[in-house]
């Protein structure tokens, strides 16, 4: 006890004032050490009934005004040092700037336009997902005033039932990894930072950074550390993609658990913009997938043990509130569209698209049903070639390019409108690149009538408005809803035939934009034109909360939106299964149907385009010729 006394500053000064008042109360009044000590003290420490006057002479009486004056101006200091540490834990309170108190929680690092949507979508997902990925609080850490991030936050996840927590600091920065208990997140996000400097070095130093965080946390009773999944917004600019991939290799061959996914999502949306040009409705498709909404579907990954042993064909008619598409093995094999013989093994899962996660077997079901055997019939109709018209500002066209010399049909002509021609445009030397579609390049201003008309965009069957990425959200949608405007007007004034619309594919980054160009397409009539406006910030939080949650989903959306070998969603006509016209059929009958092409039905879209994805099996259907079945199918 007694060392701990000495140690405090404030009690060695007290106690060395008091002896000091003592002495010299003494040798100035003449009384005796007790009595100088008691009038001392009492001056000192202001205590009642001690005066400071009217001592036995003048000098006393000078010494007693001093130390009373000393005592005062000691215990404002005190006061003060006490006052400041209590107005800094308030402010750390109110800032948050004191330390998360969590384990297994998800963790973001880095602010950009994704990042309120994607904590909706963790919002959704804590809902309907049936894994405790996301049963914890979320936490943000980024280099932004944490009031805005509060504002924002707290505006757009109003009647959401999710914790989140924020917090000011840099992510590459391993204090401000403690302060949000970074060893103990069980999910990490990286998003790339809202600078653009830098950022492979700082995604780097991010994800080194919660490594070295984990490895420090120390071992508790309570404290069960579950692996760490880590969903990353890969760099996209060469030099930080190749520090990126250094980095990446040591990580992954480091001997700490983890598992680490990385996602290029801004390719995606090249991706879907040619593939929704060449076949109208699949970024719809995509969409309702990926964006959660709360009756919405999306893919689960479930094991069933009940089902092992059986053949596939077996088990994907064992549910009726789900459409089996696939099976991961224990192995780590994903199997998309498999054969209707295979086996489903011990430890296999299974890949379903469902309303929620909490999807079960049904041998019941599975007994009610009646499985005619139907034949294998021609399909009626074929591919044609698309005509297809680009408005484009960016100054590199390379992944547009590439992915409409990858998905559009034989034969197919892309006329690009741009001031100038952009890098990456396909010439005679790249040729080979897309030995079935030309690109014929169109200088002008996009968005301008005349060049529009020049392109052929009154006659296309696909306009795509693009290259729009690195101008501000405003920007980017008033040239859009300027492009729309005046497609309006060349098609008016044009002399095609009505019952073949020309469709218009584009990116919004405001929510409000789509509002306004649905009323203006609306005026034109879907016989005129139809239009798929895809939302990216949406979209590529859709992929990250999902991926994020189960890593596997990667390979399983990457291959949809990528490969053009393997298996890809099509909108079928229900003429290519023999379907009749306005005769009810159940869901199950035309999954039935479709697996004789080695087709996985997922869904519909009426002529009207109303999509609906995984329906009840039982759900009795009347197809039209304008409808469209929605299909997983090889490439």
């Amino acid at each position: 006890m007694a060392s701990q006394e000495e140690s405090s500053p404030i009690r060695r000064l007290s106690r060395s004032l008091a002896e000091a008042a003592r002495h010299a109360a003494h040798f100035t009044s003449g009384k005796g050490l007790i009595d100088g000590f008691v009038n001392a003290y009492g001056a000192l420490y202001k205590i009642p009934g001690v005066t400071v006057i009217g001592e036995v002479n003048q000098l006393t009486s000078h010494l007693m005004n001093i130390m009373w004056l000393f005592g005062t101006f000691t215990f404002a200091i005190v006061l003060g040092v006490v006052t400041e540490d209590i107005v800094a834990t308030v402010v750390n309170i109110r800032s948050g700037n004191y330390p998360v108190v969590a384990q297994n929680h998800t963790l973001v690092l880095n602010w950009n336009s994704q990042t309120v949507p994607l904590l909706r979508q963790i919002a959704i997902n804590k809902v309907e997902r049936a894994n405790r990925t996301y049963d914890g609080p979320v936490v943000v850490l980024a280099e932004r005033d944490k009031e805005e991030m509060d504002k924002e936050l707290r505006g757009a996840l109003r009647g959401y039932a999710l914790e989140w927590h924020t917090r000011m600091g840099a992510p590459h920065n391993l204090s401000d990894l403690s302060r949000v208990a970074a060893g103990q997140a069980k999910t990490v996000i990286l998003l790339d930072p809202d600078d653009s400097e830098d950022v492979g070095k700082k995604q780097v130093a991010a994800l080194l950074g919660v490594q070295t965080a984990r490895a420090s946390t120390r071992p508790r009773p309570f404290l069960k550390l579950m692996p760490q999944n880590f969903a990353v917004q890969a760099p996209q600019q060469v030099g930080d993609r190749g520090i990126w991939e250094s980095a990446k290799a040591i990580m992954e061959a480091s001997a700490q658990r983890f598992n680490l996914t990385d996602l290029s999502t801004r390719r995606d949306m090249s991706m879907l913009l040619a593939q929704s040009a060449v076949q109208p409705g699949v970024a719809s498709v995509y969409c309702s997938i990926v964006q959660q909404t709360r009756k919405g579907v999306e893919f689960y990954i479930k094991g069933f043990p009940e089902l092992e042993g059986m053949t596939y064909r077996s088990v994907r008619r064992s549910f009726d509130r789900a459409v089996i598409c696939g099976v991961l093995k224990r192995e780590g094999d994903l199997s998309v569209n498999p054969d209707d013989d295979d086996m489903f093994e011990e430890g296999d899962r299974l890949v379903a698209l469902a309303n929620t996660g909490f999807f079960t077997s049904s041998k019941e079901y599975a007994d009610s049903m009646t499985f005619g055997e139907y034949e294998d019939q021609p399909d009626p109709v074929g591919t044609t070639p698309k005509a297809i018209v680009v408005a484009w500002w960016d100054e590199d066209i390379t992944d547009l390019a590439r992915s409409l010399s990858i998905f559009a049909p034989r034969g197919s002509v892309v006329k690009v409108i741009s001031a100038e021609k952009p890098e990456g445009f396909p010439d005679e030397k790249s040729k080979l690149l897309a030995p079935g579609c030309r690109f014929t390049h169109v200088e002008g201003d996009p968005a301008n009538a005349d060049s529009l008309r020049k392109a052929g965009a009154a006659g296309a069957q696909a306009i795509i408005i693009g290259g729009l990425q690195a101008r501000s959200a405003k920007e980017s949608d008033a040239l859009t809803i300027s492009v729309i405007l005046l497609l309006q007007e060349v098609l008016m004034n044009s002399s095609r035939e009505r019952g073949f619309p020309a469709h218009i594919v584009g990116m919004v980054r405001q929510p409000e934009t789509v509002e306004v160009a649905n009323f203006l397409i609306s005026r034109l009539g879907k016989s005129t034109v139809t239009a798929e406006l895809m939302h990216p910030d949406e979209l590529v939080s859709g992929i990250l909360s999902q991926v994020a949650a189960e890593p596997e989903m990667a390979r399983l959306l990457a291959g949809f939106i990528y490969s053009t070998e393997g298996q890809e969603i099509y909108l079928r006509r229900p003429s290519r299964y023999q379907l009749l016209e306005d005769v009810p059929m159940a869901f199950a009958e035309v999954a039935e149907l479709c697996r004789k092409k080695c087709e996985t039905a997922i869904g519909y879209i009426t002529a009207s385009g109303n999509l609906k994805l995984a329906p009840p099996a039982k759900e009795q259907i009347k197809y039209t010729k304008d409808d469209r079945i929605v299909v997983i199918a090889n490439g």
